[in-house]
């Protein structure tokens, strides 16, 4: 699974997955895996919205399961995710606008906010901690004014 928005206007066919990475300057041979991919699923991803940001990936064969390459249980389809739910976000995005990637992932636990502060069809969440919520760079952050949306 990724986000939709990653694949706006490339060709799946050029695009690798990788998986198992964790530091993103070392080649950690022993622990990565690359897959083509070999179709995509995008489930009416709005890009004006920002809505349904989400894409399943088909990889060109099986992944071998191993200590850095595991599953996570996911809620089923149309399960409603309820407010206070904590969550975990985990990403190698960078932490201002136009910085660098990190090299590591970064973790944030974040809880699902009502939906009467978020819009139809989205998960939004905050961090307890701060004003804002969760930042992506296809959209803008909530700040101030409300939770992120995902």
């Amino acid at each position: 699974m990724t986000a939709a928005s990653c694949f706006q206007s490339q060709n799946p066919g050029v695009s690798t997955v990788v998986l198992g990475a964790y530091d993103l300057r070392r080649r950690e041979r022993q622990s990565r895996q690359t897959f083509s991919i070999s179709s995509m699923s995008e489930n009416g991803y709005d890009p004006q919205q920002n809505l349904n940001d989400l894409m399943l990936l088909q990889l060109d064969r099986e992944a071998n399961l191993t200590s850095s390459v595991t599953i996570l249980p996911l809620p089923l389809q149309n399960a409603t995710v309820e407010a206070g739910t904590r969550c975990q976000v985990a990403g190698w995005g960078s932490q201002r606008s136009g910085g660098r990637l990190s090299r590591f992932p970064r973790f944030v636990n974040v809880t699902v906010t009502p939906e009467d502060q978020c819009r139809p069809n989205n998960v939004c969440t905050g961090v307890l901690t701060r004003r804002g919520g969760i930042c992506n760079v296809s959209a803008p952050c909530g700040g101030r004014r409300g939770p992120e949306r995902y």
